[in-house]
């Protein structure tokens, strides 16, 4: 691995590979750490598409499609939940965009949040033993600055 790597880098190659490139509508979520069916960890990001009445709305549906990392050889694949689904979520569900009223973001509660999943991918680097508490409590920052909407869905990605 480019030991280079980190959560904002991996965001960008996210953001740069979604939906194949494609100019589609979309948003890419924050990164989770996943592990993989090889017993890997991977660093993971769902996809969501919209159109400007759903983002007026604050109502989108559900990820349709996720994004895997492989923290070792930088490989990117996207998967089509119809196909390899993360969630036991159904396809048609609408997400609430809301924030909750205990919701807390900002750029440097982002940095914050980010440097932990940054410590938690060098640690697994390293040492190549991954931290479940730190991810928990990744996850936990984390899913402080999300909509309501979408905490279950890093939840699911989440798959520790």
């Amino acid at each position: 691995m480019d030991n280079t790597w980190n959560a904002k880098k991996i965001m960008t190659e996210f953001s740069r590979n979604a939906l194949h490139g494609n100019k589609i509508p979309h948003g890419v979520s924050n990164p989770v750490f996943r592990k993989a069916d090889n017993g890997e960890y991977v660093a993971c990001a769902f996809i969501y598409l919209y159109n400007a009445n759903e983002l007026k709305e604050k109502r989108v549906k559900r990820p349709s499609r996720w994004i895997s990392f492989n923290l070792h050889s930088g490989d990117i694949v996207e998967y089509d939940c119809r196909e390899r689904d993360f969630s036991e979520y159904p396809m048609d569900m609408v997400c609430d965009l809301q924030a909750e009223d205990d919701t807390v973001f900002s750029a440097e509660y982002q940095k914050q949040t980010l440097a932990v999943f940054d410590l938690i991918l060098r640690k697994y680097m390293i040492t190549g033993r991954f931290d479940s508490e730190l991810n928990d409590a990744y996850m936990y920052m984390m899913t402080r600055m999300v909509s309501v909407g979408f905490k279950s869905f890093y939840k699911d990605l989440n798959k520790i």
